[in-house]
């Protein structure tokens, strides 16, 4: 008889993502998950002890395998999260729209400081007013991206760009205190690679 395989931690977390994928997050159990991995249960309890503990787990893993977007435009990390709503709906619906626990935290932007970084040296300002100017671009975004995941919109990868694009002028001109359309173009021009 041959050896059985080892079930690791991330063939359950992966497995787990694809029950979710399949089913939405109402699918997600052990049982379910245990049948994805073709074993029994028991692989899922010896690694996280609980299906909670594997739902304590399963956002940041999430996060990071499929959130982690590498972009040198401001822009670019804000189509990225948009297409991740579009092209998984279920994933995205259990990592933002489900419900937390008193005191859960919310999932980490693993692209955060690296946004705030760009964002604060190509337009000139100190990075608590790039976080709060990201934090506005943040919510706007997962709006978009929450109408996205659950076919309120149906946009097109040229219509979020448009969308993302007029917004950011918005922001622009509110977080540099721009007055004039002519400014407005002067500090556009000087920050096109945000907005490629």
């Amino acid at each position: 008889m041959p050896p059985r395989k080892r079930i690791l931690r991330e063939d359950v977390l992966d497995a787990a993502i694809r029950v979710i994928r399949r089913g939405g997050a109402p699918a997600l159990s052990v049982r379910h998950i245990a049948g994805e991995l073709a074993c029994s249960t028991q692989p899922i309890y010896s690694q996280f002890g609980s299906l909670e503990g594997l739902l304590e787990a399963l956002p940041a893993y999430a996060g990071e395998k499929y959130l982690r977007f590498c972009s040198r435009s401001y822009k670019g990390f804000a189509l990225a999260v948009l297409r991740f709503a579009r092209e998984e709906k279920e994933l995205f619906k259990f990592l933002y729209l489900r419900r937390r626990k008193p005191g859960e935290r919310l999932l980490e932007d693993v692209n955060y400081q690296t946004t705030i970084d760009l964002l604060s040296r190509n337009l000139e300002m100190p990075p608590e007013r790039a976080r709060e100017m990201h934090r506005q671009m943040q919510y706007h975004c997962y709006a978009l991206g929450v109408m996205i995941a659950t076919d309120y919109l149906d946009l097109s990868d040229g219509e979020m760009g448009r969308e993302l694009t007029e917004f950011y002028r918005i922001m622009l001109r509110h977080y540099k205190n721009i007055q004039s359309e002519e400014e407005l173009g002067l500090w556009l021009a000087r920050s096109r690679n945000l907005i490629l």
